[in-house]
């Protein structure tokens, strides 16, 4: 088993992918070739491949069939197809059989001596054998050979996939009534169709032809789905070596070689002093940390002081000490003093470049490859944080707090620990300006996601990829895919999912915040296991956005600077977030820690993560498109129409479709009341009673007759 492994490794399967512009060149080549030979060439060593041509189709179907070879290319490229090389036997057996139609006259008894002429040897092979089958009757031959040229064409459209040769039928059919047998038969209306707002009744001849169009229109979407069904995915399997990129690409950190003063921060000690000491409350400095941007003063109050008459006081420190941002750790976590943070007036960058060639990076790669760099503590020292303990984060901020280079940070960090193979994307960009760096990324399943509507696809898509997963697990009795994965084949391995969405107020402002909110939650709750992780981010950090159902499935939250205490609550549950510094300052808030972690986000320039971006793709995109490495069945599901997105409704023309969705509630229980509206649509009461008195104006359903559900008429 082991000498096979090693084999496996070793051996490097090359697919070779045709392309229209290799066929235009090798019909070309063919063209040139031809005319060399019939023109110049005639008794040259290249005639005898017509020779063997003249053999098999004979000396003058030769030439015809050099005109047929052109229109079929002509045909396959009317739309640039990639053609795989499975379709050449079609293409040959195709002109085998056009070289038997344009043969039929010889079918004659007296023109069979003519056949080296005509048809070539294996024609008359062919047509003797089933000319004496059929009594010499050449009607019936005629007709065998002109079935099989046209199964060979449909087999050769078929294997092209030549669907946009076909015009797209768009036909909209409304609900069609059916009969009830009572007494009410001939007082009643029949069902109008719902885009039909008209009240004009109509005849048993439309009704049986809008059956008609819904059987048609039934058919073909089978017929499409079952051809989107056959469709697989290309199994790409990249290299594995980490890290993937190099950050010797990436721009040299400056040394920063202004330090701060010792005389400085002995004044600003005997500031806390002196101002705590006028408010009676005696104190000692018993230490500080200088981080890259926050000073932290460690005092220890005397026995007998309140801690909150220090927290009090956090104005007046503010005012005596002359700073513009002041925090109060009332205790630090852990010890017997009290923290009181100040902006440091020699401030340091932080680089993404230093936090990825640390020595803790390289530690905790060898544990697990969700590290996210989230930046360095205020003592200076690097913070680190797996994304399968989070399991899911959300990040929120005011406008240029630092919040989308914190993203870019994540991408980047689980870029360089994972390969293509082992983590994919799905990034949702609703403002189109900050996630558009990553498109044609290998890690990607699909391209970057700027439709409101398409977001609630994917993440529809994403509650069932987390269910299919867990069929697996359970199929395979595993707990998770860790398991998982070391029980099957590299084939068959799952890659982690991350999940990013840049706007989430966009997302919940587009008119279906239910929905949104549902998928995020579900996804949230379950998708751990699965390897499934989101990362929410959102500049208006309010109650109607970060709802309390989504605040309560992520409990990982990173607060940049904001503008108001109600912000700051809204997101980490308690205030400090509005006195953050901004320029990447944020506070990391998880289960694990019971206040929040005061950190330096890294910074990484455009330019940087544009070098990341073409050396990765350099590395892996050799000889791929983008098409390649999306996921076919999430392409699809983000084609479908709105309609089936979710229970809820898109903005712009609401009604119609809650109504469309409503009979399709009606269709599938059997049952009309308004509570099942109610539940089914997660729409108001008010809604739901509207709803229904239209679908009873159409005809859909029958009046309320008491207390009891109303009668169906469809």
């Amino acid at each position: 088993m082991a000498r096979r492994k090693t084999r496996k490794k070793k051996v490097t399967k090359k697919q070779i992918t045709i392309t229209a512009k290799k066929l235009w060149a090798l019909f070309v080549a063919i063209w040139v070739l031809y005319f060399f030979v019939i023109i110049s060439a005639p008794e040259s060593v290249f005639a005898y491949l017509f020779i063997s041509l003249n053999l098999l189709f004979g000396i003058i179907w030769t030439h015809i069939l050099f005109g047929l070879i052109m229109i079929i290319w002509v045909v396959i490229f009317l739309e640039p197809l990639k053609i795989q090389r499975r379709l050449f036997p079609k293409v040959f057996f195709l002109l085998f059989a056009a070289t038997g139609v344009l043969s039929l006259p010889i079918l004659e008894e007296q023109n069979l001596h003519s056949m080296g002429k005509w048809a070539g040897w294996y024609l008359w092979d062919m047509i003797v054998t089933l000319t004496y089958f059929l009594m010499w009757n050449a009607n019936p031959t005629k007709i065998i050979i002109i079935t099989i040229f046209l199964g060979a064409l449909a087999w050769l459209l078929y294997s092209i996939d030549a669907k946009n040769l076909v015009p797209k039928m768009n036909i909209d059919v409304g609900p069609i009534a059916t009969k009830k047998k009572d007494t009410k038969k001939s007082t009643k209306k029949p069902l109008l169709p719902i885009n039909n707002v008209s009240t004009e009744i109509p005849s048993d001849a439309s009704i049986k032809k809008n059956l008609f169009k819904s059987l048609i229109k039934g058919k073909m979407e089978k017929k499409i789905a079952n051809k989107k069904e056959k469709k697989k995915a290309i199994l790409i399997n990249f290299p594995k070596d980490k890290p993937t990129f190099d950050t010797n690409i990436m721009d040299k950190i400056p040394k920063n070689t202004v330090k701060i003063d010792e005389w400085i921060l002995i004044e600003k000690a005997r500031k806390i002093q002196g101002k705590l000491a006028e408010f009676n409350i005696p104190v000692e400095v018993s230490g500080y940390d200088i981080g890259p941007t926050v000073i932290q003063f460690k005092i220890k109050p005397d026995s007998g002081i309140k801690v909150s008459s220090i927290e009090r006081l956090k104005k007046d420190l503010s005012l005596s000490m002359r700073s513009k941002s002041l925090r109060i750790l009332a205790p630090i976590p852990g010890t017997n003093v009290v923290g009181i943070e100040i902006p440091n007036p020699n401030a340091e960058i932080v680089y993404l470049k230093e936090i990825l060639r640390s020595k803790e990076m390289k530690t905790n790669m060898n544990k697990q490859f969700t590290n996210l760099c989230v930046g360095k503590w205020i003592d200076g020292s690097i913070f680190l944080q797996p994304l399968e303990k989070m399991p899911h984060l959300l990040v929120a901020g005011a406008t240029w707090s630092g919040k989308s280079v914190a993203i870019n940070d994540f991408i980047l960090s689980l870029m360089y620990q994972n390969s293509p193979s082992e983590l994919k994307f799905i990034m949702i960009d609703p403002k189109q300006v900050e996630l558009g760096l990553y498109e044609g990324l290998p890690y990607l399943l699909a391209p970057i996601i700027n439709d409101p509507e398409k977001a609630l696809r994917a993440l529809k898509w994403a509650v069932e990829e987390m269910k299919s997963r867990y069929k697996l697990l359970k199929v395979n009795k595993v707990r998770n895919i860790e398991e998982y994965n070391s029980k099957v084949s590299d084939k068959e391995k799952m890659n982690r999912i991350v999940i990013i969405i840049d706007e989430l107020a966009d997302l919940m402002m587009s008119g279906k915040k239910k929905d949104v909110e549902l998928y995020i939650s579900r996804i949230a709750q379950m998708a751990r296991a699965v390897w499934m992780h989101l990362i929410v981010a959102t500049q208006r950090p309010s109650v109607n956005v970060i709802t309390g159902l989504i605040k309560a499935n992520i409990p990982t939250r990173i607060a940049f600077g904001v503008v108001s205490q109600i912000d700051s609550r809204t997101i980490l549950d308690r205030m400090w977030a509005e006195d953050l510094l901004g320029k990447w300052d944020l506070l990391f808030s998880s289960p694990a820690n019971k206040y929040p972690i005061r950190v330096q986000a890294p910074f990484v320039s455009t330019e940087d993560t544009e070098k990341i971006i073409k050396s990765i793709q350099n590395k892996y995109m050799q000889g791929l498109s983008e098409e390649d490495i999306y996921d076919s069945k999430l392409i699809e599901a983000l084609e479908q129409s709105a309609a089936t997105t979710g229970p809820g409704v898109w903005a712009g023309n609401g009604d119609e479709l809650l109504l469309r969705q409503a009979i399709e509630v009606i269709q599938e229980t059997r049952k009309a009341s308004i509570t099942l509206l109610q539940r089914r649509l997660k729409v108001g009461f008010a809604r739901a009673a509207r709803l229904m008195d239209q679908l009873e104006e159409r005809w859909v359903v029958w009046p309320q007759e008491g207390s009891k559900a109303r009668e169906i008429r469809i």
